[in-house]
């Protein structure tokens, strides 16, 4: 490994701008905003702070349930995750992979010490963020010597 190159952070992959919900969003609201966007979940915040995750997969169970009980659906944070995985804006890029690669998620909010959110981090972001290192980087003696191999053969 060349001890010698940049580490990427949260920080430098992370998306600053952020679509949220507040917890206090009627369930219905919040799954409009998620569908006309785009996006399968959004972070929970207020006054800056992350308090939960709320995803498609939470709305399906609140709608549903809401739909056999004949109630309304209630608030996003009757429903919200509270219990998910963040990281600090110094998690370096392996780390990251390595929680994507453990965890079936597909974006991880990026907090400070005190839970402000900071931004997120997609597991695109990281993919992308890889594969720029990775064709950057110095060649290891196997592809030099495969390069100038290809080049006394005429490429054969």
């Amino acid at each position: 490994m060349d001890t010698n190159r940049t580490v990427l952070t949260a920080e430098h992959v992370m998306q600053r701008t952020v679509f949220v919900v507040r917890p206090d969003t009627q369930v219905l609201d919040a799954v409009r905003e998620l569908l006309q966007r785009g996006y399968s979940g959004a972070p929970v915040v207020e006054h800056g702070r992350l308090l939960g995750v709320f995803s498609e997969r939470d709305a399906l169970t609140a709608i549903a349930a809401a739909h056999y009980e004949d109630e309304p659906p209630g608030t996003v944070a009757q429903h919200m995750r509270r219990d998910f995985c963040v990281v600090g804006p110094t998690t370096d890029l392996y780390e990251l992979a390595s929680v994507f690669r453990d965890q079936p998620i597909r974006r991880v909010p990026v907090v400070d010490c005190d839970r402000r959110l900071r931004g997120i981090v997609s597991r695109g972001d990281v993919l992308k963020a890889l594969c720029q290192q990775f064709a950057s980087r110095q060649k290891n003696a196997y592809e030099r010597l495969q390069a100038h191999m290809a080049l006394r053969h005429g490429g054969l």
